[in-house]
């Protein structure tokens, strides 16, 4: 896939041109300086500098006179020239970019300004591309096109100009990925996740956060009993999650935080059941909220449809499915315990709710941890 975003940059450069000297017959060689290319705070690194030019050591023309026009040359090959001025200042660094640069365009054009000067510019043109899964991705491309003048005798500067081309370049994709990093997802690896457990508790709060440190007691059930419901008690617990994403070493992270909450102006228990047989039961309802928060960060891990462009989408999908299952484990506990009336099943259930949650936890930190 490709983000391409062309960016025109004009410069005027009024002392006139660069390190040229003459060779051969009205040939002009522009010999770069091996001096590093900097700029201020980069963002990426320097894998290679490819040449994409049919036009070989060729960079234009400028003139000698009024009415005499000469080929520019490099000295040598140009992208190996770039790469020397670049590499220096580029070095891979893990929390940079690595970055191909390619050369599309780099030339000199002069036109009579008077008898004694020429006007012209020089139109650099690079493409930058990220490797993904070892091919080349476009991110952006850049075109510099720097004027000056010059008198014919002077071409001491054209080198100066060809370095300011490239340094604002470079100037620029740094600004590029600092912008668009979080955002393009040809500049992301992959997605590693985080997840976190919300378990604060505030006493004055209508919720209990699920903690194993903090069973449920009866005076977290603060509502009105059901007149309409046979039941002695009942709790109301869920889940929900929030994200947020950010750029680190080449991978989108996404930080989950869960919460596994029961409300306690919904929950209620009548009067004098609050024994800790009961008590358990309702217990068991967290519990299996909780284990399926577990089984809900299993599933956003190992989904191989996760996609990076649109995993919110995806992480939601995952959680209405998980938010069915949980309904769907609460009514068959009620159902199969008589809602703990029936005390062997309500057993059974106990132990089977302990296990699996144990399972659970266990299996999350393994898949978590095969992923990083």
């Amino acid at each position: 896939m490709c983000y391409p975003k062309v960016k025109l940059r004009q410069f005027l450069v009024l002392f006139l041109l660069p390190c040229l000297t003459a060779a051969g017959q009205g040939v002009a060689v522009l010999q770069l300086k091996k001096d590093p290319v900097t700029i201020r705070s980069a963002t990426f690194s320097l894998l290679n500098v490819v040449d994409e030019r049919r036009v070989g050591t060729s960079i234009g023309l400028i003139l000698a006179g009024p009415k005499e026009t000469i080929p520019v040359r490099a000295a040598g090959n140009v992208g190996q020239a770039f790469e020397d001025l670049l590499r220096a200042g580029f070095r891979p660094d893990s929390m940079r970019v690595p970055i191909i640069v390619r050369i599309t365009g780099f030339a000199f054009n002069e036109k009579n300004k008077d008898d004694q000067q020429a006007e012209g510019h020089c139109r650099l043109e690079l493409a930058f591309d990220v490797l993904r899964d070892q091919k080349p991705i476009q991110l952006t491309t850049y075109t510099a096109r720097t004027h000056y003048t010059r008198s014919f005798g002077q071409t001491d500067r054209l080198e100066f100009v060809a370095r300011k081309a490239l340094e604002s370049a470079m100037q620029y994709l740094s600004d590029w990925i600092r912008v668009n990093r979080d955002k393009s997802p040809a500049l992301v690896k992959g997605i590693r996740f985080v997840f976190i457990d919300h378990s604060i508790q505030k006493p004055s709060s209508d919720t209990v956060f699920y903690s194993p440190l903090r069973p449920l007691t009866w005076a977290d059930f603060q509502g009105e009993p059901r007149g309409g419901s046979r039941n002695a008690a009942a709790i109301y617990p869920t889940f929900s999650y929030e994200g947020r994403s950010r750029w680190v070493n080449g991978y989108l992270q996404v930080e989950l935080t869960f919460r596994t909450f029961m409300v306690k102006s919904m929950s209620w228990v009548r009067p004098g059941i609050q024994n800790d047989y009961s008590l358990r039961h309702e217990q068991k309802h967290f519990d299996i909220v909780k284990l399926i928060v577990e089984r809900f960060k299993q599933r956003i891990a190992t989904d191989d449809d996760m996609d990076i462009d649109d995993y919110n989408s995806r992480i939601q999908y995952l959680y209405l499915d998980a938010y069915r299952d949980m309904n769907r484990w609460q009514e068959q506990y009620d159902r199969e315990t008589q809602h703990g009336i029936v005390q062997p099943e309500q057993e059974r259930w106990n132990r089977k709710v302990e296990e699996e949650l144990r399972k659970a936890e266990e299996l999350t930190a393994v898949v978590i941890g095969n992923r990083q």
